[in-house]
C-alpha cells in the first residue's frame, strides 16, 4: 500500500513538474513570438513609410517636371508664333521690356525698376493683364496688405514694353491685428484676418459675456501695445 502511495505521489510530482516546465516553455515561446511579430510589424511599417515617402518625392518631381515641360512648350509655341508673324495684336512678346514703378503716397516718392518679365506676362493681352491685376488686389499677401498697397495699375502697354505701377500708403492701413474666436479659444490674426499671429489658449467661455460678444464680431487692433493690453485684460 505504501509503495502504491509512493509511486502515485512521485507520479503526481513529476506530472506537476512537467506541467510547470511546459507552461514556462509555452509562455517563453509566446513572448518570443510576440516580440518577433512586433519587430516584423515595425519593420514592415518602416518600409511602407519609406516607400511612401519615396513615392511622394517621385510624384513631386514628376509634377515639377511636367510643369517645366508645359512652360517650355508654351514658350516655344509663343516664339514660333512670333517667328511666323502670327502674334496677335498687342500681345506681350518674350522680348518685352518690363518696368515696375513703386509710388509711396505718404512720402511722394517714386521708384522705378526694370526687371525680367514674369512668365505669366508673356502672351497676355491688356485685358488679360487687367484681370490678373484685379485678382492680385483681391487676394493681397500679408506683406502687401501691411505695406498699404492701394492700387496696381497698367501705366503703358505694348507688345514690346509694359509698365506697371504699385501705389502704397502704409498710413492708410487701419489696423495691424484682428482678434477673434477659433475652436473656442481667443486667437490673434494678422491684419489680413487669415494668417494667425498667436494662439492665446484663452478659453472664450471663461470671458465676460461682453468680451465674448466683442470677439464674435471681431476686435480690430491698431498696434502691438493695444493688442497685449486687450489680452492682459482677458487673462485677468
Amino acid at each position: 500500500m505504501k509503495k502504491i502511495i509512493w509511486y502515485f505521489g512521485g507520479f503526481s510530482v513529476l506530472s506537476l513538474l512537467f506541467c510547470v516546465c511546459y507552461y514556462t516553455s509555452y509562455k517563453s515561446a509566446l513572448k518570443d513570438f510576440n516580440r518577433n511579430a512586433k519587430e516584423q510589424e515595425n519593420g514592415i511599417y518602416s518600409e511602407l513609410v519609406r516607400v511612401s515617402e519615396e513615392n511622394k518625392a517621385l510624384l513631386t518631381r514628376l509634377a515639377e517636371k511636367e510643369v517645366q515641360i508645359k512652360e517650355a512648350e508654351e514658350m516655344i509655341s509663343i516664339q514660333e508664333t512670333v517667328v511666323a508673324g502670327l502674334t496677335p495684336h498687342n500681345t506681350v512678346l518674350p522680348t518685352v521690356t518690363f518696368v515696375e514703378e513703386t509710388y509711396d503716397l505718404a512720402t511722394k516718392q517714386m521708384e522705378t525698376a526694370e526687371k525680367t518679365a514674369p512668365g505669366f506676362l508673356i502672351g497676355m493681352t491688356k485685358d488679360e493683364l487687367n484681370g490678373y491685376l484685379a485678382e492680385y488686389m483681391m487676394n493681397l499677401s500679408l506683406a502687401e496688405y501691411e505695406a498699404g498697397l492701394l492700387a496696381y495699375d497698367i501705366i503703358s502697354f505694348s507688345d514690346q514694353k509694359v509698365v506697371l505701377r504699385k501705389t502704397y500708403d502704409a498710413m492708410k492701413v487701419p489696423y495691424k491685428y484682428y482678434i477673434n474666436i477659433s475652436d473656442g479659444m481667443v486667437t490673434v490674426y494678422y491684419s489680413d484676418m487669415k494668417s494667425v499671429y498667436e494662439y492665446t489658449h484663452i478659453p472664450a467661455v471663461d470671458l465676460a459675456e461682453e468680451d465674448r460678444l466683442s470677439l464674435i464680431e471681431g476686435i480690430y487692433v491698431k498696434d502691438r501695445e493695444e493688442l497685449y493690453s486687450i489680452l492682459e485684460g482677458f487673462s485677468s
